[in-house]
């Protein structure tokens, strides 16, 4: 009977996000089509905060007093979960752009929506794809943009930190702004990687103390640079999810 009702309220949580999903999706096409940028991230945060609530999420937030306004900026952000894109939108009080995977365009409405969105999609297998998204970041950032870039490329399979792929630290030099390292932890445990079922629950989000990065700094400084965010971030995860290697530099 336990069961029964679970699967019960699953389908009906799946169900409203669905439908939200869905007007959501359609007015962000309007938006695109129209041109209305400031409208599109209103609606994303909308949409993100109806989301978590309709899934059942509460998001605790950590250490907001490390973010200065009126300030662009980078964020590192681990990854292990599908939730964890609406859980940033509806946490971080920012104009946040997020750097996303090109084959999530293809997903009825979401997708389509995502397609027409100021956020930045790239082909990961192909570098001048890749550059390219880099390049619009850095104007995004000139701009009084902030850009998110989950550092580990992909979603963890067990909610365990990954090594970090060199993006968000190349664009940190390419644009001279700052790194703001977050800790997501419990996402993993909403929606692990190979499910297709969420589940309610409770996720910590805690923002780092800033990294500062050089212009054009070269390739040894990026690197420990990379190094170091990668060890603030594992630093507070929980003991299941951290790292058991080292980056590897």
């Amino acid at each position: 009977m336990k069961d029964l009702a679970s699967n019960i309220a699953f389908y009906i949580r799946a169900f409203l996000i669905v439908i939200a999903t869905i007007v959501y999706s359609l007015v962000a096409l309007f938006l695109g089509m129209i041109g209305i940028r400031s409208a599109y991230f209103f609606c994303s945060k909308n949409w993100s905060s109806l989301l978590l609530k309709l899934a059942g999420v509460t998001v605790h937030v950590h250490g907001l007093e490390h973010l200065y306004p009126m300030q662009s900026r980078i964020y590192v952000v681990n990854h292990s979960s599908y939730f964890d894109i609406p859980i940033l939108i509806a946490s971080i009080p920012d104009t946040v752009r997020f750097m996303y995977r090109k084959n999530l365009e293809r997903i009825p409405f979401f997708g389509w929506g995502l397609a027409r969105s100021p956020f930045i999609g790239i082909q990961r297998e192909k570098a001048r794809d890749a550059m390219k998204g880099i390049e619009e970041a850095v104007k995004s950032i000139s701009i009084g943009e902030s850009v998110v870039i989950f550092a580990e490329g992909t979603r963890s399979k067990d909610g365990k930190l990954s090594a970090f792929k060199r993006g968000a630290f190349l664009l940190a030099s390419r644009s001279g702004k700052q790194i703001i390292p977050i800790a997501l932890a419990g996402a993993h445990k909403i929606m692990p990687k190979e499910s297709k079922r969420f589940y309610p629950g409770e996720v910590n989000l805690t923002v780092l103390p800033p990294f500062e990065a050089m212009k054009d700094m070269d390739k040894e400084y990026e690197l420990q640079l990379q190094d170091n965010v990668h060890s603030a971030i594992n630093a507070v995860l929980p003991l299941e999810m951290k790292s058991l290697n080292k980056q590897q530099i």
